[in-house]
């Protein structure tokens, strides 16, 4: 053990420490109501409110608690509801809960945005009984706040952390009051020596766990499996830790170990088939139960995702579809993923054949959409998890309306449209084309599907030529369909502010025409310059093209504004000519020019490169909007919505006149 504390020091840090949390106690405005002295089974009543914090613009609201119970790091969901500007929030208190940490968060179109009370901290340790703290307590509240220690918990303070010693006090006072805990933590324990006493762990690290190894007797192996990885990772003792590892799989032979080792057997076998066969022995010696810890779950995940691949590739419809019933929601929509929707869109399996294992699999996800198999230890609250599988499963929903499509099966379109959120059916505009088609087949009404998609911004160039047909048979004059059209996108409420970037120079960019002659584009000509960077392999770029022709139309006449198509990215013999009769088969009028090869290379990317080293990212279709020589606006990849994008770049282009 440590050195008994007797400097002055520690007893400074524990005031300090205890003055801390008092301040944090005072200072919690927006969190009202936590206990002075929380217990376990206590249920909390507490109100946040959101004013003055990073959550005050945001409509919904939840949060979830970090709690350490029984010396694990677990995390739950907050009970919270409306009320006026603010929210009740409920908690209980769980049985073996030595502290807890509150965050709050909100969904934004920019991300998650989250509350933790900034630097200090919606903390609250717990009480076994007034002055008596719960096991963990004192060790929680060592490490939660010194970020050698907190990494897992996502930035929950911005600069706040205390020092080692501090994190050495509350440690020593664990193990003071708690040391039958001690296997618990010695993982935790040594860690801290380490930090501590950098230039004599290795003597104090091998002494202390030589000692401790002599009284392992009768510990679980996952005591026995932290001291391994001690003397593997931290002490870097190889003969130590091989020594160790012949206990645990002597005394453990159907445990965790030896579950990873066989498992590690698996991955590097290239053969297929050879692989399967280990993995069907590997089952019969390792069964998944509920004796395997959740950190290797991940092992049957990758197993079962295997096997799928597997049995999907050889044409095992049989073995798929016995497989189905058994994988988790993660399980299943990976594999939807990865082969499902991958046959479809590459169109390698026919559809009817997809079907019949499409159908089982998205019925499943829909039975097992809560059953919290996103938990990933404590990124995730169980809401979080639940909410992520929900938008999974409409991903795949949409991907199950394409396949009823193909198959012409429309009555079973409509009826997975009714499965989708209302906002989910109509985000994209090719699935409004296949709702729209769908209907027009079972002779229903399209009118207010045009309407909805059209407040949405999400008609493709077909649906608005029929609602354009629709509104025209009502006697209403073409020239005042534009108007029309703006007014129904303005009824959704949810025009977009367009946040123009600090103005970035512009890298030179150099071009060859289609006849072959080397040009400077000019940026700094006094005219706002919109650039498209596209390839001929790029399906997203050439589904944009409609759109950007529309803009080119729009500013046709435009003196403040110019328009480049810049090919860029290509390796192949001959993009050149493919670029060209390309535009010309899809009767597009646009200008277009050819990025330049580097030198030594043969991809055609000498100009595009140097944006993508200023946005991080070589992926295309790259918008990039320039003023004066600066960059002021970008974009990457397409929604598939035409009118999101020419209006978004109209806006750009506007607000641009404007400065």
């Amino acid at each position: 053990m440590l050195k008994k504390i007797v400097n002055i020091k520690f007893l400074v840090l524990a005031f300090c420490a205890f003055t801390l949390h008092v301040t944090s106690q005072e200072t919690k405005l927006r969190l009202k109501g936590m206990a002075d002295v929380p217990i376990p089974g206590l249920t909390m009543s507490m109100t946040y409110e959101a004013k003055g914090g990073p959550l005050e613009s945001i409509k919904e609201i939840n949060g979830y608690a970090y709690v350490f119970n029984d010396y694990r790091w677990e995390i739950e969901d907050l009970k919270m509801k409306k009320n006026g500007t603010a929210w009740n929030v409920e908690y209980t208190v769980p049985k073996n809960c030595g502290f807890m940490a509150f965050r709050f968060y909100g969904n934004t179109d920019n991300g998650l945005v989250t509350d933790s009370g900034q630097d200090t901290g919606y903390l609250l340790v717990v009480f076994k009984e007034p002055k008596v703290k719960m096991p963990g307590a004192d060790l929680a509240w060592a490490t939660f706040r010194n970020k050698d220690f907190n990494s897992q918990f996502n930035g929950y303070f911005k600069d706040f952390t205390i020092n080692g010693d501090a994190s050495e006090y509350w440690l020593k006072k664990e193990v003071a009051d708690h040391g039958e805990n001690f296997p618990k933590f010695i993982d935790t324990y040594i860690k801290i020596l380490k930090v501590q006493k950098p230039e004599k762990f290795d003597e104090l690290g091998h002494r202390f766990l030589g000692d401790f190894v002599k009284k392992m007797n009768g510990q679980p192996e996952e005591v026995f499996l932290k001291v391994h990885s001690l003397y593997l990772f931290d002490l870097k003792d190889k003969p130590k830790a091989d020594s160790l590892e012949t206990v645990i799989q002597k005394q453990f032979p159907k445990g965790a170990f030896m579950r990873f080792k066989a498992y590690q057997k698996i991955m590097p076998i290239a053969d297929a088939p050879e692989k399967n066969k280990v993995i069907t022995q590997f089952l019969a010696d390792f069964p998944y139960t509920s004796d395997v810890p959740d950190s290797q779950k991940y092992i049957y995940d990758n197993i079962v995702k295997t096997q799928f691949g597997y049995y999907f590739e050889t044409k095992d419809y049989n073995s798929v579809l016995a497989l189905i019933p058994t994988m988790n929601f993660a399980n299943l929509n990976d594999a939807y993923h990865q082969n499902i929707s991958k046959a479809l869109y590459l169109k390698i399996v026919d559809p009817a054949t997809i079907e019949t294992m499409a159908v089982p699999m998205i019925q499943q996800m829909q039975q097992k959409v809560n059953d919290l198999s996103y938990m990933q230890g404590i990124y995730w609250s169980p809401n979080q998890a639940t909410e992520n599988a929900k938008d999974r499963l409409n991903d795949q929903l949409v991907i199950q309306i394409r396949m009823y499509d193909m198959l012409k099966k429309y009555k079973e379109v409509l009826e997975t449209f009714e499965l989708l959120p209302f906002q989910k059916r109509y985000e994209k505009a090719s699935v409004n084309d296949i709702h729209v088609r769908a209907l027009e087949a079972l002779n229903k009404p399209v009118i207010e599907v045009l309407k909805i998609a059209a407040r949405a911004n999400t008609l493709s160039e077909g649906l608005t030529a029929k609602l354009k047909e629709a509104y025209l048979k009502e006697g209403k004059k073409e020239s005042d369909f534009p108007a029309y059209l703006e007014q129904l996108k303005k009824e959704n409420n949810s025009e977009e502010k367009i946040v123009l970037m600090n103005p970035v120079p512009a890298p030179t960019i150099k071009v060859q025409t289609a006849d072959g002659k080397e040009k400077q584009l000019a940026l700094d000509n006094g005219k706002i310059i919109v650039i498209d960077f596209w390839a001929t392999w790029c399906g997203p770029c050439k589904k944009a093209f409609p759109a950007m022709q529309q803009l080119v139309t729009n500013f046709k006449e435009d003196k403040q504004v110019e328009v480049y198509f810049i090919s860029t990215q290509e390796t192949k013999e001959g993009y050149k000519k493919e670029a060209l009769a390309y535009l010309k088969e899809k009767g597009l009028k646009l200008d277009t020019y050819f990025d330049l090869v580097k030198k030594g290379g043969g991809t055609n990317n000498e100009s595009f490169s140097k944006y993508a080293a200023i946005f991080k990212s070589s992926g295309i279709p790259r918008k990039v909007v320039i003023k004066n020589g600066q960059i002021r606006f970008t974009s990457e990849g397409y929604s598939g919505n035409p009118g999101q994008l020419v209006d978004e770049l109209t806006n750009v282009i506007n607000a641009l006149k404007k400065e």
